[in-house]
């Protein structure tokens, strides 16, 4: 058994990476003795060798490193230590221009934002810096000025070896990075069993919207869209994680954050999911995996790493087409149970490949190898 470091977010912070590090140590505890050091405002994990990130000393330090990186504020420290310490880094994200934004907000050092600015634009990074510095009229316009100038910067230099969880965001680093190794990894699923959908049915049609809000979910031309099936079809639409907005609606659901098991259990009441989002950062949608794992079938916007879903798995629509077109893709599997069984069977389908615990754990083992020379 190999001794190794994992540098990541942990619960309770209110991010996916915080449980992917569970799923990481759960797959591959058999043979990594991991010690775990997590932010100042996460937890220590139970059973686990576990140490805050500014606690960290030589003998943490000279363990193999791993980096769970996503384009978060809970990575901050992550961030910094990975600038610090170089180790192999598993990109949830390759645009983390608002996490290294916001770093630069709460510290002041603007230098080091520039140098990561510099590092990807060269010498187009005045503009990006010009663009940037202007004051924004909203927040949704300042989220999208973060999106449409995408920033991995500095911390690919720090990466001795780099992985990422789809086949777009492969891409994309092997573009910023000609001649680099990029892994693409598996999807880690968690650890519990398929759970039953609830004996309690809502009335109607279940269109549901899972995962975390932030401005770049399209929470608008979703509801939009779900009002406009509700004209011909009885439907109710259920987001089921944090942050969505509390609308006084009666056929609007929000429940709020919620742990593994009861997020699992809610997505089971879904008839249908629903995801439009636009200008991604390459994320790979763990709620959408989740989603396809428990056969539901997704109606998608044609955006980021949803392009790489089956077609027959899901039915994308172009970004463009907005509450309209996605409103008349939730009408068209609603009459068409067929199509509406045989997608969520071809997602399920999709899960198991990708997601297969032996295929994953060779990968993870294969990761964890010494450093290319």
């Amino acid at each position: 058994m190999r001794d190794a470091l994992l540098v990541t977010p942990l619960p309770p912070q209110p991010t996916g990476l915080a449980d992917y590090a569970k799923r990481i140590i759960h797959l591959t505890c058999e043979h990594i003795n991991w010690t775990v050091a997590y932010p100042s405002d996460a937890e220590p994990l139970p059973g686990v060798n576990s140490i805050p990130i500014p606690d960290l000393g030589e003998d943490e330090l000279r363990l193999p490193k791993v980096y769970q990186i996503g384009n978060s504020p809970h990575c901050a420290q992550v961030i910094d230590t990975i600038l610090k310490y170089p180790g192999k880094a598993l990109y949830h994200e390759t645009n983390l221009h608002h996490v290294l934004r916001q770093i630069a907000h709460s510290t002041g050092d603007w230098k080091t934002y520039s140098s990561h600015v510099e590092r990807e634009y060269g010498e187009n990074s005045h503009g990006v810096l010009k663009r940037m510095g202007k004051r924004a009229k909203s927040f949704p316009e300042y989220d999208m000025r973060l999106r449409k100038n995408p920033l991995t910067g500095m911390l690919v230099d720090s990466s001795t070896r780099i992985a990422v969880l789809s086949d777009t965001a492969k891409m994309k680093l092997e573009k910023l990075l000609p001649g680099r190794e990029i892994l693409r990894m598996g999807f880690l699923a968690d650890f519990l069993k398929r759970v039953p959908p609830p004996e309690e049915r809502l009335e109607g049609t279940v269109i549901g919207i899972a995962g975390t809000y932030h401005y770049g979910r399209n929470w608008e031309a979703m509801s939009e869209a779900v009002a406009g099936v509700r004209r011909f079809h009885k439907c109710i639409l259920l987001a089921a994680g944090a942050g969505w907005p509390e609308t006084g609606l009666d056929w609007i659901h929000v429940t709020g954050r919620l742990s593994d098991l009861e997020f699992r259990n809610r997505i089971e009441q879904f008839d249908i999911a629903l995801d439009l989002r636009h200008d991604t950062c390459s994320e790979t949608s763990g709620s959408m995996m989740d989603i396809m794992r428990s056969g539901i079938p997704a109606v998608i916007s044609d955006q980021g790493t949803f392009r790489d879903l089956p077609a027959d798995a899901v039915v994308r629509i172009p970004t463009e087409s907005g509450s309209a077109g996605a409103a008349e893709a939730l009408s068209y599997l609603i009459e068409n149970p067929d199509v509406l069984r045989s997608t969520g069977e071809k997602a399920e389908e999709y899960f198991r490949k990708v997601s297969d615990p032996g295929t994953c754990l060779k990968e993870w083992l294969h990761f964890l190898e010494d450093d290319p020379v």
